[in-house]
């Protein structure tokens, strides 16, 4: 148990700040509700009936002191003074005690940001806007504004007004899980976890702004095991997958702290050594996983050859192309290309799916761009803006072949 205690305290120490956040909005069934959020000297707290009746659910007194409380495709059993829930399979943490008041039980607000969304069926928390958002078992794509025309690039090859698609972005590592740590040298490390939320967020919300929905796999720095990002972008719907990651060199070379430049990666069987070392690298993740082995019942090479007949491959790889000529256009680094390797954070996502090393942090300019936020959210516009195109041509193709169809049609008969 000391691995979910550990992660208890993790969520309880990344809440939102205290006086941030009064009333949360919910929005299901066509409706909006609004429920307030109660700031306790153990953290803000959520009322469980009145975000379950929002929500569609329900709550229900089992016996004295514990509760079941049915959600979307999710349901939790809670007791009094306990910092867990049990749902149908598995214990879970819950960043805070629960707690009875006047016949009413307070959820900690890490349920809303985080339990929901992750172990729950089509429910999206927007942070920015302190939101809660419910969608059917094939969720519609409801927009999130009008779309943001900067300039005529955008015009021509944003998303379709009216008609948004789901993207899914990963920030890498989080929690104990550090990742790359840099620069080579330094007394004062970056780590990786932190420039990846933060690129995310800011990825994120451009995607938004020209009128794409996004659900992030963690808004936080808390830890999501590989397997379970590819889950919440399956179990969500998601159109695209996009996991951003920070490089590290490798020690064994010549001049380690010398490597700088930006790569985007899709799924596929690595062509060379360097991109075996990248995946190995950042599939390590896996040993801060509970109950995770990496080396048995290794579904990669299966999923692999069962993708190279798959029109995701092609579609990730195209996707790539445009992050990485879109990222080329602002990045000071070289451009080390499109590549392909076996990353366990992409295999379960089935999707078109790319990961996106946006510098190398063990080197001393690169760290100091990386980390600078002017600097990321010039990165994350131009991943926007190159998912934005992708998704455009992606639509103009689909739109084709279904003209085509219906004129073969219309000519057989």
């Amino acid at each position: 148990m000391w691995h979910l205690a550990a992660l208890c305290f993790q969520i309880a120490a990344a809440a939102p700040p205290q006086s941030a956040i009064s009333v949360l909005s919910v929005k299901a069934n066509g409706g909006e509700t609004q429920v307030p959020v109660e700031e306790t000297d153990a953290g803000l707290r959520i009322r469980a009936d009145l975000l379950a009746s929002a929500l569609g659910g329900s709550t229900k007194r089992v016996s004295l002191g514990h509760y079941t409380i049915a959600l979307p495709g999710l349901t939790l059993h809670v007791s009094d003074g306990n910092p867990f829930a049990k749902t149908d399979s598995t214990v879970v943490p819950l960043g805070g005690e629960v707690y009875v008041a006047e016949g009413h039980v307070y959820l900690p607000f890490t349920v809303v940001t985080d339990v929901v969304p992750r172990l729950g069926s089509g429910v999206i928390y927007d942070t920015s806007r302190v939101e809660l958002r419910v969608f059917g078992s094939v969720p519609t794509r409801v927009g999130t504004g009008d779309v943001l025309v900067t300039d005529s690039t955008d015009l021509e090859e944003g998303a379709t007004p009216g008609k948004p698609h789901l993207v899914v972005v990963d920030a890498g590592h989080g929690g104990p899980d550090n990742g790359m740590s840099g620069p080579i040298g330094s007394s004062h490390p970056i780590y990786e976890k932190d420039i990846t939320l933060a690129v995310a967020r800011k990825v994120a919300a451009a995607l938004r702004s020209r009128g794409i929905d996004v659900i992030m796999t963690r808004t936080r720095d808390t830890l999501i095991a590989l397997s379970d990002r590819g889950k919440i972008a399956n179990e969500h719907h998601g159109d695209l997958f996009l996991s951003i990651h920070v490089n590290a060199a490798n020690p064994e070379w010549h001049d380690p702290a010398a490597a700088r430049g930006f790569e985007t990666y899709f799924l596929a069987e690595a062509k060379t050594e360097d991109a075996k070392r990248v995946a190995q690298m950042e599939n390590e993740a896996v040993r801060f996983e509970a109950n995770a082995d990496g080396t048995k019942n290794d579904p990669l090479n299966f999923i692999l050859n069962d993708m190279k007949q798959n029109q995701h491959l092609r579609e990730s790889s195209e996707l790539a192309t445009t992050i990485q000529r879109r990222l080329a256009k602002i990045h000071p680094g070289p451009d080390r290309g499109v590549k392909q390797a076996g990353f366990r954070v992409l295999v379960t996502a089935y999707m078109p799916a790319v990961l996106v090393e946006i510098g190398f942090g063990t080197n001393a300019a690169e760290s100091r761009y990386l980390n600078n936020a002017v600097d990321q959210r010039a990165i994350a516009q131009s991943i926007a803006a190159a998912t934005a195109a992708y998704l455009a041509r992606y639509e103009r193709r689909i739109g084709a072949g279904k003209t085509a169809a219906i004129a073969g049609k219309s000519g057989n008969e």
